[in-house]
């Protein structure tokens, strides 16, 4: 914290607030800056009505509250906001994952994916991911949505409905990654190897970024009370 937040009760407040806000840093920022616009509406109020500048906006400062009260009633939000933006990442990717294995699998030259993708229980497990994945990931799109009209979800419940989507997604690029990368990688060919190259890296990098996401909406379930 620098010397000028030190000495403004309003950068020092939102500077705590902030802190205890985890989540998109987008939201966070938008939050923080309606809350500044408010403190500095309350504060010249209060220099209407005939304080000094100081003591107006350290009554303005106390009549909002402090940070941990401030950011308990923010923290729904951002939850809802963090729970979107995993869903929708995972909505974005999972195609194009998707994409790459396939590209992979057609580029052994035979001009099918005959073997790889054959076996009833292959495309039930496959079926299943699936379906898991999207009921989730709908179910939190639509409960975070701000058009919809809907009864009140627990934020902790959205948390956990974007943590359930990302487990299901890391189900999935491992399934993937230990039952393709194998059986492909025995074709010969630089455009194949290329192709699959990208389609192991690009699940394996979803594989990362999603299990640390994940994390975080679980480790936001308990932050409220901080």
């Amino acid at each position: 914290m620098n010397a000028a937040a030190r000495s403004d009760p309003i950068d020092s407040l939102l500077m705590a607030t902030g802190a205890r806000l985890p989540g998109p840093a987008g939201p966070r920022d938008d939050i923080l800056a309606e809350l500044r616009d408010g403190l500095i509406e309350a504060a010249e109020a209060n220099k209407r009505n005939g304080m000094g500048h100081g003591e107006a906006v350290q009554l303005a400062v106390r009549q909002f509250g402090d940070a941990p009260t401030l950011a308990t009633s923010f923290w729904p939000e951002m939850a809802a906001a963090q729970a979107r933006r995993v869903v929708l990442a995972l909505a974005v990717t999972g195609p194009i994952v998707a994409a790459l294995w396939a590209s992979a699998a057609r580029s052994r030259g035979t001009g099918s994916e005959s073997g790889l993708f054959d076996g009833g229980q292959a495309h039930l497990a496959a079926a299943l991911l699936v379906a898991a994945a999207l009921g989730c990931g709908i179910w939190t799109i639509v409960a975070t949505s701000r058009v919809v009209h809907r009864p009140y979800v627990a934020p902790r419940t959205l948390l956990l409905g974007a943590a359930a989507t990302g487990g299901v997604a890391v189900i999935a690029d491992l399934a993937v990654l230990s039952m393709l990368a194998v059986p492909l990688a025995s074709f010969p060919g630089p455009i194949h190897q290329l192709a699959l190259g990208a389609a192991m890296l690009a699940s394996g990098t979803r594989l990362i970024l999603t299990s640390r996401a994940s994390w975080s909406c679980l480790a936001m379930t308990t932050s409220a009370t901080r």
